[in-house]
């Protein structure tokens, strides 16, 4: 079992705890304390450098150092139907959960497909004895999402998860799959280093014309499928309650919903200072 000395009293705790199991204080969250090990830091600096020279070769470390900049404030975003954002807006009590603990409450149906499988044995990989802690996001630059999830995006605040979020270089299932289930180290870093890994993983698409509006696009791009989807994963331990986000943005679409049901969204969520934003 892996463990690190505890801050404290200096026992050895486990990496997937976030409290000491000898002096009971809290830790740090076991997905952030994942980033942090001695051999992820060193690769991710050596990816990120390697990154920089690169760029600076092919005449595009300006370019780069704007996306870095820009990086550094992405949001963690959320896709899920509109029916779910509702349940989320009405009441503080209403917590976002994860597919593990609502298949352990039997308030949900496993889906049966390959994507179960290739998640759960993912999941298994990295969240060793805390998988069902983990809720999932990705990096935006403009709140847009991925609408394969849904047409809510759901925005979320940096102060509700800097503390208990990590970055992972894409899909984790999928990247998992094609690595035996052995993460490479140097592809998942801690919330405050988010640019570092954006910078290593998009630093290889910019062009010295590369605009500050491609940004967006660079960063997270749906595609035709989930599996097609382009982007850095979020990894957020614990709860989400509307107390969480920032903002929420609807997109439409050709069937967007009754005025009533959208005005009623607008006024729950509003009330806690949260904007509703149609597009």
């Amino acid at each position: 079992m892996d463990t690190e000395p505890c801050e404290f009293c200096g026992y050895e705790v486990p990496l997937s705890w976030n409290y000491c199991p000898h002096c009971a204080r809290p830790g740090r969250f076991p997905n952030v304390r994942a980033t942090q090990v001695d051999d992820e830091r060193e690769a991710l600096d050596q990816r990120y450098q390697a990154a920089l020279n690169e760029a600076t070769r092919r005449g595009c470390r300006g370019v780069l150092d704007s996306f870095e900049t820009a990086a550094a404030g992405s949001k963690a975003v959320i896709n899920r139907r509109l029916e779910e954002i509702e349940r989320l807006s009405s009441s503080d009590q209403e917590l976002y959960s994860t597919y593990y603990k609502l298949l352990d409450a039997q308030a949900r149906l496993p889906h049966g497909n390959q994507w179960d499988r290739l998640r759960g044995l993912a999941d298994e990989a990295l969240f060793n004895g805390y998988r069902g802690e983990i809720r999932f996001a990705a990096l935006s630059l403009d709140g847009t999402g991925l609408p394969a999830y849904g047409e809510c995006t759901f925005v979320l605040r940096d102060d509700m998860i800097s503390h208990r979020a990590s970055v992972f270089e894409e899909n984790s299932a999928l990247f998992m799959e094609r690595h035996n289930y052995k993460a490479p180290p140097g592809h998942r870093a801690p919330w405050a280093e988010r640019s570092r890994l954006s910078v290593a993983k998009i630093a290889g698409d910019l062009a010295p014309t590369t605009s500050p509006t491609d940004f967006p696009g660079l960063l997270l791009l749906p595609g035709g499928k989930p599996e097609e989807d382009r982007f850095v994963e979020v990894h957020i331990w614990g709860p989400i309650s509307r107390r969480g986000c920032e903002r929420v943005v609807l997109a439409t679409g050709a069937r967007p919903p009754q005025k009533s049901r959208l005005k009623a969204l607008k006024k729950r969520l509003g009330d806690v200072g949260v904007p509703v934003e149609v597009r």
